[in-house]
């Protein structure tokens, strides 16, 4: 609006006034430095006034306002030119770091909401993260870096699969592609080293760490063929969100420790999918990964699920067919623990369930869906959740600040709380299947209310990739499904189960939890051929003796026992007669009762498999007549299904 010429000053207008100071030798004119930018001055601890300039006459920046006490303010821009550190949450419009390290240090959070110039290093301690949502800018000039640090399994045999927060350094683009060994170093000291690659199948915990290159992989859009795995190496190029595989050094600590180096990823990041197509891909970001939002973003292009590998800490080979591991598996109905696929031992176990936010670091593998298109990631899927938080159920860690003796200004400069998370309050249940070779599947259904339906929804049931030799799975529509979100709780509801065994002999359904259901609420296991609902508890499963072979159909998930029909007028010994004629191949059904009508008719052999459905709408309900056709003599279960109940009979073909 004006400008200072000496004493006086000039109007910047068109009118091109000017006017004089009254009093000039009472006046200082001084440069405005705060607050846009306000400029470090020294090195120091963020909150010390004199770390930054004109800090004996100005707040630190993201201070409490003088207005709202209680309220941060998280408009401020920043310029760092020195080494600055941080111990707590801070949000803020603007940041440039110039030629000096800003270091967030006790696992906090560093938001930018619009504009970040890095030219300088930030260091993110332990598992502090820098966040940015959406229209938030990281100029593509910028030179600097980022150092981050992420847990890895310690065993030479034993894979984890990864994907890099972090690019290459540049100055001018952003979310670059980067080699295994440019961005990824030895964590294991204070100051990152390089790692030494060999040839060789094992890694070793030397000084620094030794790690194999043999096992590096990628698994980038192609079909479901275990030869599409493609070898990266440590020098291979990867793009932006793919993922690959790496073991460990061996290390004695409980974890290997790495550091990702390098420019930070940003923004718009999308990959390709064709349909039905496995892509290996993962969290590009230096913050947590919210899984609904990705999931939400990709419902067109892919499944929806999310598949998450472990190798087994019982796993001590590096061959192939003795391998101990699984995929789990993760949709916004919830997640299911990790299951051997075929190919390998199907020994060891795991209960470790992905939870709804994904680390820094951690790669998973996505299936397209019918049509393909591009996998999407965006800032706003981002969210500062810290990795501790994965024990907890809802991802949500409780601060443990208290105000005893600390002011609100201590709190604040204290605070590193991360993004805090609804309880989870949707209805579960977790079905066991153990065989009689003692392996084990478990399968979820959720109730997700209006969210979800009875047909396949993307985004909330996850299709069965990893079939195993005796294995378990909901079937809905022809598909098979481990995760099944269904819409409102129905007691009377029948779900239908497929069971796969390998050996004959006793195998067990149990019911590995419930999760918001009332206590009270029973489970069963209804079996079509002995007509039986069996109850199944947290404590007591159901044993049976199955044959070799596929069993559709003849098994259900059910929530209450209609052996009865529900219906006091009916008789389940002479309210519905059954009788098959062989003269003619007639099966003949009179229901005699009252308020009681039959819907329809399923025939089953003695294996549980589905033989033939029989319908009946145009039929008097007194004399049902049903052809069978095209039958080999044998015993047969005639299910009849009514508008009460359900009711099973045996029949005799000659």
């Amino acid at each position: 609006m004006n400008s200072y010429i000496g004493t006086h000053l000039d109007d910047d207008s068109i009118n091109i006034n000017r006017g004089s100071l009254v009093i000039p030798d009472k006046i200082s004119i001084n440069l405005q430095t705060a607050p846009m930018p306000y400029i470090s001055d020294i090195n120091g601890a963020w909150n010390t006034n004199a770390t930054w300039l004109n800090g004996s006459i100005q707040d630190v920046p993201y201070s409490l306002s003088i207005v709202t006490p209680s309220v941060p303010v998280e408009w401020n821009i920043v310029r760092t030119g020195h080494n600055v550190s941080s111990t707590f949450n801070k949000k803020l419009l603007g940041l440039f770091v110039d030629a000096n390290t800003l270091s967030e240090n006790n696992d906090a959070g560093l938001e930018i909401t619009h504009y970040l110039k890095l030219n300088g290093k930030i260091d993110l301690v332990g598992k502090s993260q820098l966040i940015q949502k959406l229209n938030s800018d990281l100029d593509p000039t910028s030179s600097g870096s980022i150092e981050r640090d992420q847990q890895g399994q310690k065993s030479i045999y034993n894979y984890n699969y990864w994907a890099s927060p972090v690019g290459t350094i540049n100055s001018t683009t952003n979310n670059n592609s980067y080699t295994v060994a440019g961005m990824l170093k030895d964590g294991t000291t204070t100051t990152p080293q390089n790692i030494t690659w060999t040839g060789s199948y094992n890694g070793a915990a030397t000084t620094p760490i030794t790690l194999s290159t043999y096992w590096i992989y990628k698994f980038q859009n192609l079909s479901d063929v275990y030869a599409n795995w493609q070898y990266v190496g440590q020098n291979g190029s990867l793009g932006v969100a793919q993922g690959f595989t790496l073991k460990g050094s061996g290390t004695a600590s409980a974890n290997q420790n790495f550091t990702f180096v390098g420019k930070p990823n940003n923004g718009l990041i999308t990959i390709p999918i064709a349909p039905n197509n496995l892509n290996l891909t993962g969290n590009p970001y230096a913050s947590a990964l919210d899984a609904h939002a990705f999931i939400d973003a990709n419902i067109t292009s892919t499944t929806g699920t999310l598949y998450f590998w472990e190798h087994f800490t019982t796993n001590a080979t590096h061959n192939l067919a003795a391998y101990q591991g699984g995929y789990a598996t993760k949709t916004k109905t919830g997640s299911t623990p990790p299951v051997s696929p075929a190919g390998i031992s199907g020994l060891g176990s795991s209960t470790k369930l992905p939870k709804q936010f994904v680390p820094v670091g951690q790669g998973f593998f996505m299936v397209g869906s019918a049509i393909g298109g591009n996998i999407t990631f965006n800032n706003n899927q981002r969210e500062f959740v810290k990795e501790d938080n994965a024990t907890s159920f809802t991802l949500f860690k409780n601060s443990n600040l208290t105000s005893n003796n600390l002011t609100p200004e201590e709190i604040h400069f204290s605070n590193n709380n991360d993004y805090q998370v609804a309880n989870d309050s949707i209805s579960k249940v977790r079905i066991g299947f153990t065989s009689a070779e003692q392996y084990h599947r478990q399968i979820l259904m959720g109730f997700m209310n209006e969210n979800a339906t009875s047909a396949i929804d993307s985004g909330y049931d996850a299709i069965h990739i990893d079939e195993q030799p005796s294995d378990m799975y909901f079937l809905n529509s022809g598909e098979k499904l481990n995760i099944a979100g269904e819409g409102f709780f129905n007691v009377n509801t029948f779900y239908p189960l497929g069971v796969i065994t390998n050996t004959a002999g006793n195998a067990t359904f149990t019911l590995d939890a419930k999760e918001n259901m009332s206590p009270s609420q029973n489970v069963y296991i209804y079996d079509n051929v002995t007509n039986i609902f069996n109850p199944i508890t947290e404590t007591q499963g159901f044993t049976i003796n199955l044959p070799i072979g596929t069993l559709e159909n003849r098994f259900f998930l059910t929530f209450k026992n209609t052996t009865a029909l529900a219906n006091s007028n009916f008789n389940i010994n002479n309210g519905i007669v059954i009788a098959y004629t062989n003269a003619n191949n007639t099966l003949a059904i009179q229901n005699s009762v009252v308020d009681t009508t039959v819907e329809s008719v399923v025939l089953f052999n003695m294996l549980g498999q589905q033989m033939g459905t029989y319908d009946i709408k145009n039929q008097s309900q007194s004399n049902i007549q049903l052809p069978i056709n095209a039958l080999s003599a044998g015993t047969y279960i005639v299910k009849i299904r009514t508008d009460k109940g359900d009711t099973s009979r045996k029949i005799i073909i000659n």
